[in-house]
Parts: C-alpha cells; structure tokens; sequence
C-alpha cells in the first residue's frame, strides 16, 4: 500500500529553483525521493500556482523557457493525482479554514484537502505548517 500525502506548491518549487535554505532543499529533495513509494494529492490550483511561480522566474531571468518546460513534463511523470472534489463544492470549507487559521485562500485549499482526506501534507510555509499543527494534520515526513 502506498503511501498518501498533500503536496503543497513551496515544496514543488524547490525541486525547480533549487533555492532557498539547505533545510528547505533537503526537506524538498526527501519530498521528492519519496515517490518511489508514496503519491501526492493536490488541489486543481497546484498546477496554476506552479506555472505562475516559475514564468514569474523565468521573467526575472532566473529559470529558462526550456527548463519550465522540461520542470512541467518531469512534473507529468510522478505519482501526483488531482483532488476529485469540485473547487464548488470545498469552498464554504476553504474559507472557514481561510478565517479560523488566518491563512491565504490558496494555502487554505492545501489544508483543507489534508483534513478532508485524512493525509499528511508537505509544505514548506510557515504559516501553513503552523496552521496544520493547529488542526492536527501532521507534516509529511516530518517526526
């Protein structure tokens, strides 16, 4: 049986910028080497938050044209399956998330969809791992 979790956005940017602290990069590499027996659920803004990120770096002169490209496709072939649920039919459930734990409405979609599935979520924002503790969702390989 595999192993399920939330993959959160911050996580999935480091494996393509390959920035930020050692800690984040290794906490985000372990994410990644992971696949081999784990799959990540993510909410349908995943996908648009990605690409926006990173055209917000290839803008900058920090990631290439190419590379998103090659980013996106190697993205295509992991284990990372898209919440079933209609964006609809979660969002009086984002937005009391959004209020009671004073988060983003997109980080609110990630612990919400952590809560509804009953998984762990990987993330490196502050705020959002803050926030699950809070409800009791754990940080997926994090002890």
């Amino acid at each position: 049986m595999a192993i399920r979790f939330v993959l959160d956005a911050s996580v999935t940017i480091r494996w393509a910028l390959q920035d930020g602290s050692i800690a984040d990069r290794t906490y985000a590499d372990l994410v990644l080497d992971s696949f081999d027996i784990a799959f990540a659920t993510v909410p349908a803004l995943w996908y648009t938050e990605i690409v926006h990120v990173l055209r917000c770096a290839e803008e900058a002169g920090k990631f290439g044209e190419s590379a998103l490209a090659g980013f996106l496709y190697r993205l295509g072939q992991l284990p990372i399956e898209l919440d079933a649920a209609a964006p609809s039919g979660v969002q009086l459930a984002v937005a009391a998330i959004s209020r009671e734990f004073k988060l983003s409405g997109y980080d609110a979609q990630y612990l919400e969809l952590a809560r509804r599935l009953g998984l762990p979520i990987a993330t490196l924002d502050k705020d959002l791992r803050k926030a699950a503790k809070k409800a009791g969702v754990s940080i997926y390989l994090v002890h």
